[in-house]
């Protein structure tokens, strides 16, 4: 029986070097049936020097140079090329275990209505050396999970944290994502854009969580979610908001919960008390 396409696709910026390891890692998997789509943003050419010989030894990789800089719109682009029936986002940073796609695939094949499959990921440093997970990326259980979208998506409101993971964790059918990446309830998400996608893909079915570390998400000082600070907490309660609107945080013990935590994390920013009065509007008024 054919093995269907899986898709890793990769928004590049400027990275070359890690790209190439990024790249090398979807190469070694122990899944046949890929293809890569790369779409580059960077602003010079070096990205598209260093894939010269992969380019030419490996049809399966297609490249896009963009003319102009398309910000969040690589990522669609990314999306729209594809011709996979599942997509694995590959941030250009990051790195696959070599059974990734052949583990994760195991549980669509296996059972039904899965529409997200997610792993632990190990944090590593710029040097490719593993670290201690951070708060986000500690493994929330030690055995495989299979549990509604609903539930895995309370997890990660109530916590404040998206402890379902980068772009590179998630593996996903193309067809059960209806809105382009980053966008949740036709509003598009450019700091939580990932968190946006998961929400959408959990309203339709359920997720595995699998405890093995199946990616590897490196942390540096270059990466954007270093650069962002407090300014995603403007987006994490509009995302609540919107989560709640769509069945999430049902319970409003839960919602409760998931705004008391947004509103402890942003007290000591005072470029934030527009949020925070936000907060305890819908605290009062739930």
């Amino acid at each position: 029986m054919k093995l269907p396409l899986v898709s890793v696709v990769i928004p590049a910026y400027n990275r070359p070097d890690t790209l190439e390891i990024a790249i090398k890692s979807v190469l070694e998997q122990t899944y046949s049936n890929i293809e890569i789509i790369i779409c580059d943003d960077s602003t010079d050419d070096r990205v598209q020097k260093m894939l010269e010989p992969y380019l030419e030894s490996y049809s399966f990789i297609q490249y896009y140079k963009n003319e102009q800089n398309l910000f969040l719109k690589n990522w669609h682009k990314c999306f729209d090329h594809a011709n996979g029936e599942y997509i694995n986002y590959l941030m250009d940073d990051d790195v696959f275990h070599k059974e990734k796609i052949e583990k994760m695939l195991y549980y669509f094949n296996e059972f039904d209505n899965i529409t997200l499959v997610t792993s632990y990921r190990q944090t590593i440093n710029n040097k490719g050396d593993i670290i201690p997970p951070i708060w986000a990326t500690a493994r929330l259980y030690q055995e495989t999970r299979i549990m509604d979208g609903t539930m895995f998506g309370n997890v990660a409101l109530t916590r404040g944290l998206n402890v379902i993971g980068e772009p590179t964790t998630v593996l996903f059918r193309k067809k059960d994502l209806t809105e382009p990446f980053g966008i949740y309830k036709g509003n598009q998400y450019s700091l939580v854009n990932d968190l946006a996608s998961w929400l959408s893909l959990l309203s339709k079915g359920k997720a595995v969580y699998i405890p093995e570390a199946l990616s590897y998400f490196r942390l540096h000082p270059d990466q954007t979610s270093n650069k962002i600070g407090a300014s995603s907490f403007k987006e994490w309660l509009d995302i609540l908001i919107a989560a709640r609107e769509d069945g999430f945080l049902e319970c409003n013990d839960l919602y409760k919960s998931a705004l008391l935590t947004y509103r402890g994390r942003i007290k000591n920013h005072p470029k934030f008390g527009d949020v925070n009065e936000r907060i305890e509007s819908i605290l009062n008024n739930i």
